[in-house]
């Protein structure tokens, strides 16, 4: 299959002729779906744009920008973007979308520690997860943890954005993990009237990729392995270890036991 071509939108590009879109030969669209969690109200253009795709046989995703208030109650915010997608069929998943220099300054750990806590939520209710950052966050910000554990949709133009594609530039991806690359944040789609961020979904294999992810209740072994790779923090963090595991469904005093049995 040859690479398939999409686009990344929210209210800021306005209300889209999705017909026009799909015309133009737009095979895939990733939604914001939310603000993040300091409203948690739904992004103005969320709900005509869904329909939209849905009608015109586009396939979506929606991505949520993890940021400040993110940190505070990750918990929280991922239930309400569950509670607003409301079992929508989402072929291309949910992306994290992890570019907030307020969470850079928190370190990898931490952003590891977030990136699968949200992830677990989502996969619980029937998601697939992947990472949506730039290559200089891959690079330098993004442990090897989450490189083994997730597929990432790159972010990286050239300083002189024309909006096309270049299927041979310097700048395409070859991380072994990614899937996509957003190549332009200066495309121009008809059916809309602003600038639009564009996405090249490599061989079409991206919805393969994250569809082919399992969606199951870890194990506690497995658990018990994460909280010895520190990835589900600790007595002090807030929320604490007790509270992230319990949030996630899962057995703290067995799971800790376990962890305990690992130290001796």
């Amino acid at each position: 299959m040859s690479d398939l071509f999409g686009i990344d939108v929210s209210h800021h590009n306005g209300v889209i002729d999705w017909k026009k879109v799909k015309a133009a030969g737009v095979s895939f669209a990733i939604l914001k779906c939310m603000y993040e969690a300091q409203s948690h109200r739904i992004d103005e253009q969320f709900e005509a744009n869904y329909k939209g795709c849905q009608e015109n046989q586009i396939e979506t995703g929606v991505y949520i920008f993890i940021a400040s208030a993110s940190i505070k109650d990750p918990v929280a915010d991922a239930e309400a973007l569950i509670r607003h997608l409301d079992k929508r069929y989402l072929p291309y998943g949910i992306w994290l979308d992890l570019e907030s220099d307020v969470l850079r300054a928190q370190g990898g750990k931490k952003i590891s520690e977030l990136a699968y806590l949200y992830a677990e939520k989502f996969k619980a209710a029937g998601y697939h997860v992947g990472i949506y950052c730039n290559a200089v966050w891959y690079k330098n910000v993004i442990l090897a943890d989450l490189k083994r554990d997730f597929y990432f949709w790159i972010a990286r133009y050239p300083k002189a954005d024309d909006g096309l594609y270049h299927a041979t530039s310097k700048l395409k991806p070859n991380m072994q993990s990614c899937v996509a690359w957003q190549y332009s944040s200066k495309g121009h789609v008809p059916g809309i009237k602003t600038n639009v961020d564009m996405d090249i979904d490599f061989y079409g294999n991206t919805k393969g990729f994250i569809g082919s992810q399992t969606i199951k209740h870890k194990s506690n072994e497995e658990i018990a392995q994460e909280v010895w790779d520190n990835k589900w923090g600790t007595a002090k963090t807030k929320p604490t270890r007790r509270e992230l595991l319990t949030r996630a469904g899962y057995d703290y005093d067995a799971i800790q036991k376990i962890v305990t049995s690992m130290r001796k």
